[in-house]
This record gives C-alpha cells, sequence and structure tokens, in this order.
C-alpha cells in the first residue's frame, strides 16, 4: 500500500484491487444456488421460530381453559406450557432434521 500523502486514494485504489483479486470468482449459477440455499435456510427458520412460539401458546392456553373450566389455576396452564413446549422443541429437531436431509441431497452440506 502506498503512502503517498499526495494521493490519498491511491491507497484505497489498492485496496480494492486486493479484494477484488482476492474474492472467489462465482458464476451466476453459483451465486443463484447459494442465494436460494440461504433464503430457504431464513424461511425456514422463520417458519420453525412461528411454530414454537405457537405451540407454546396454544399449549398454555388450552391449559387456562381448563383450569377455568376446572377452577384449578395456574395448574392446568403451568402443564399445556411445558406441554406446548415439549412439541415445540421436538417440532424444532424434526424440522432440523428434514432441512439437513435436503441440504446433503443437494450436496452443499459444508461438514
Amino acid at each position: 500500500m502506498s503512502n503517498d500523502p499526495k494521493s490519498p486514494s491511491s491507497g484505497l485504489e489498492d485496496l480494492d484491487a486486493r479484494i477484488k483479486a482476492a474474492r472467489p470468482k462465482l458464476d451466476d449459477a453459483a451465486l443463484l444456488r447459494a442465494k436460494s440455499s440461504a433464503n430457504d435456510a431464513a424461511s425456514q427458520a422463520l417458519t420453525v421460530a412461528f411454530a414454537f412460539v405457537l405451540c407454546i401458546a396454544v399449549g398454555a392456553g388450552v391449559g387456562l381453559w381448563i383450569d377455568r373450566f376446572l377452577g384449578t389455576l395456574p395448574w392446568f396452564m403451568i402443564i399445556g406450557f411445558f406441554a406446548g413446549f415439549g412439541l415445540g422443541f421436538w417440532y424444532m429437531l424434526f424440522k432440523a432434521r428434514q432441512f439437513d436431509e435436503r441440504q446433503r441431497e443437494r450436496g452443499t452440506d459444508d461438514g
């Protein structure tokens, strides 16, 4: 890198050239596959997160409904919360395995 005080942008141009040379050359198809894979992963993560929260909310809601019906507040709500948490956690692991299998079939698994 040049430390020439006359041209302050020469250091940035040198850095830019070095960055461009260091970047891997990807063709358009590889970029599209990478973007598609990243979008698929983000979509799956959002779906699983939403389902996890929904399982907990439904479990606690059903427990609260049973508690109000039987007059046993808060026992069934607590049981429903933990049942929903367990179901949500199981669903999260199930979807993670599915996603991992799909990635292995595509041949994009890094590990």
